[in-house]
This record gives C-alpha cells, structure tokens and sequence, in this order.
C-alpha cells in the first residue's frame, strides 16, 4: 500500500521529469537551427581546407569553425570577431611555441601560462582569453598529420574562421524571429501580472497584487534585457548579411517597440504597488470595474504579442484594444466598489494614483505602436476631477482646462485605422 509520502515523493518526481523533458523538447524546437548551422559550418570548412590547402585531416577547420558557430544565436558580430581573434592568436602561438619547444608536458605549461597571460594582456574579455589559450594548447597536443606542413594549422584555423563568419552572415535565420521570441516572453509576464491583479481586484485580495509584484519584480528585467539583447543581434543581422537587408523595416519596428514595452513593464511595478495600497486603504472591497480594465489592457497586450509573431507587424488591432481599455481610466468608472460605491477620504488618493498609473500604462502601450505622446492621449478620456467633500466626480471643463487636457476625438478613432494604410503612419 502506497502511503502519503511516497505518493508526494512520487508526484515531486513525475513533475520534475516531466517538466525536464517539456524544456528540453522547447530547447532542441528553438535551437535547431542553430546546430544545424554549426554542423554545416563544420562540414564545409573541413571540406574547403581539404580542397584548397591538400590536408589530409584539417580536423582544425572543423574545430574552429564549430566552435565560433557554437550552440548561440544570439551572438553579435562583436563577439564572433573576438573569437575569431582568439582563435588565430592561440593557432599562431602553439604553432610557434611548438616549432621553439617541441611538444611535451612542461612544454604545455608553458604555452598555457604563456597564452593565457597574453590573452589577459591584450583584452578583458574571458571569451577572448579561453579562446587563446586553448587553441594553443590543442596545437601543442595534437599529433601533426603526415601531409601537414609547418603552419598548416594556422591555415586551417583561417579557414574555419572564414567559413564560419560566412555560414553566420547566411544562415543566421529572419532576424525578426529573435526580436519575436524575446517580445512574446516580456508579454506573457505582463500578460500574466495582469490577470494577478484583475484575481486581485475582484476578491478585493491584497494578498494575490503583493504575491504579482514579488514575481515582477525578480524577472521583469531579465525579459527586458533578453529582448535588448534580441534588438541587438537583430539589428546587425539586417545590417550585415545579405540575406536579412530587407528586414530592416521591421527590426526597427520592433526596436521601436521594446522603449514604449520596457516603460510599461516599468509602470506595472508601480501599478501593483499602488493597487496594494489602494485595497488596504479600502479594506479590501471588491472593485470589478478595475478587475475589468486590467483585463482589457490583457487583451491589448495580447493583440501586441500577436502583432509581433506576423510577418506583417501591424498593431491596428492592438490599438482598437487599447482604446476599449482607455474607456475605463477615470476615477468615476475605475474605483467604484461592486456596491457602487466611491472610496471617501480613505482610499481616494490611492484610488486616483492608480488611475494616473493605468492611464500611463495606456499611453507606454500606445507609444510602443508607434503613436507620439499627444497622440496616445487622445485615446483616453478627460480626467479632471474635483474632491467635495468624501467623493469624486467630474468638474465641468473650462475652456483652458481642454486646452490642457482633450477627451478623445475623431482623430484618434482614425489612428486606429491607418497603422498600414498611411505609409506616414508605418513606424
């Protein structure tokens, strides 16, 4: 008979094996190509040595190339040149150190203490370092073919740079795809801090809007960091390789889109915050209306997270959810309780600070589409208020006071239409 520990351990163990073979199944789905691209690399520059320089084994080429290729995508031109670099450097030293001392144990101590030091010398980099030193090493010990002739190596090592700098500039896959992947994970954390907060709004739980900003705050940056990391890549992807010149357009766009996201994921900290002050101030009343509005800017965040996996980035229909979503963001809609009631004196300041946020929300979403800040704010409601005693409500509006905030109008309903249509509006 089985007992209660045993099942849990049991349990433990079938959510960690399974969990294992999901990430690892994700890992091998994302990374094909980045294999399949060093195996060619490998392949062809063993091929090319073979061809040109008549080595028998130019096992070298194969090695190098392989390994400035390596299992990373996302690795920028920087960094390929800086391995590149090491590799030629380590090549050269063990060919020289090899023809000086021969090979053999002390010898090896030398040349790794040597190159290492070197390596340390010229550049801070411990890519560039390991490069130097093992390459030299792996000169040191491998046994010299019966065709090779002093500093064939070095001619291998050549060719495997060159083939593999080639191979990354080619095959390095739609640029666009990194800048997707990277924007569908930061979306997903907001997508899901969202639906926290909405739980949070409607049971009137603190608890769960605390729990939210926990997790925001321990990952939201490294989301943000992993699509900077995308443009980057990206960016010189379109820049340098032939075969992604014309993505161009769209890398900026999705450039573009990370500085209106990133300020967003920004404000969803200090959005979580406010709304655990709020639920205290108003002991934990439920507020449905709030739970709503989180959940419609859900479904824009939703629509931008759709928008950048088509090859077509287009966030007309983003912008239609973030206008729904802009319709609640004023104090008299958003802070009612499902009672009906507005917060008095206790929770008003709270309740408004979270509308200010909200309504900033709106306007770092609406800006990551590629609208201006005057234009953004044409999505939202007016929001001039007045206290009278322990209520809210709307104050009638002067003729300065539209001036300085206008409700939403005719215009902006048109920038919902013309993300494709008006090719001033392709940003």
């Amino acid at each position: 008979m089985t007992t209660p520990a045993a099942t849990s351990r049991l349990e433990r163990v079938r959510t960690a094996v399974t969990g294992w073979l999901l990430q690892g199944t994700s890992r091998g789905r994302n990374d094909a190509l980045t294999v399949l691209r060093a195996a060619v690399a490998a392949s062809l520059a063993y091929l090319v040595s073979g061809l040109i320089w008549g080595h028998e084994h130019p096992f070298f080429s194969s090695i190098v190339a392989f390994i400035i290729i390596g299992f990373g995508i996302e690795k920028k031109m920087r960094k390929i040149v800086e391995m590149s670099c090491g590799v030629m450097l380590g090549v050269l030293l063990g060919e020289f150190m090899r023809g000086l001392l021969g090979s053999g144990t002390w010898q090896i101590l030398v040349i790794v203490f040597g190159a290492g030091m070197l390596a340390r010398f010229i550049d801070s980099s411990n890519l560039f370092g390991f490069q130097v030193a093992i390459q030299s090493l792996l000169v040191m010990i491998m046994p010299v073919t019966p065709s090779m002739t002093p500093g064939g190596r070095v001619l291998d090592a050549l060719t495997g740079v060159s083939v593999a700098i080639v191979i990354h500039l080619l095959l390095s896959g739609d640029p666009r795809r990194l800048q997707s992947r990277a924007a569908r994970s930061f979306y997903r954390e907001l997508e899901d801090t969202l639906v926290s907060l909405a739980l949070s709004a409607r049971s009137g739980d603190r608890d769960v809007a605390r729990a939210a900003l926990r997790t925001l705050r321990e990952v939201s940056q490294k989301y943000t960091d992993e699509w900077k990391l995308a443009n980057d890549v990206a960016d010189e992807m379109s820049t340098f390789s032939p075969t992604n010149l014309r993505h161009a357009h769209d890398v900026s766009r999705l450039q573009h889109l990370l500085v209106g996201s990133d300020r967003a994921m920004r404000n969803m900290r200090v959005i979580a915050r406010r709304q655990v002050e709020f639920l205290e101030a108003v002991r934990g009343d439920a507020h449905s209306t709030l739970a709503d509005a989180l959940l419609a800017a859900r479904d824009a965040v939703q629509e931008l997270s759709t928008a950048v996996s088509h090859e077509e980035v287009d966030f007309t229909e983003a912008r239609r959810k973030l206008r729904l979503y802009g319709s609640y963001l004023t104090p008299e809609m958003l802070l009612r309780n499902d009672e009906g009631l507005r917060p008095g004196r206790a929770g008003h300041f709270e309740g408004v600070t979270l509308t200010v946020q909200l309504r900033s929300l709106a306007i770092d979403l609406l800006q990551a589409t590629g609208l201006t800040a005057a234009e953004a704010k044409r999505f939202l409601p007016s929001l001039v208020v007045a206290s009278d005693g322990d209520s809210i409500g709307p104050r009638p509006l002067t003729v300065e006071m539209k001036a300085l905030e206008p409700p939403a109008t005719t215009e902006a309903h048109e920038l919902l239409i013309t993300d494709r249509s008006d090719p001033d509006r392709h940003r």
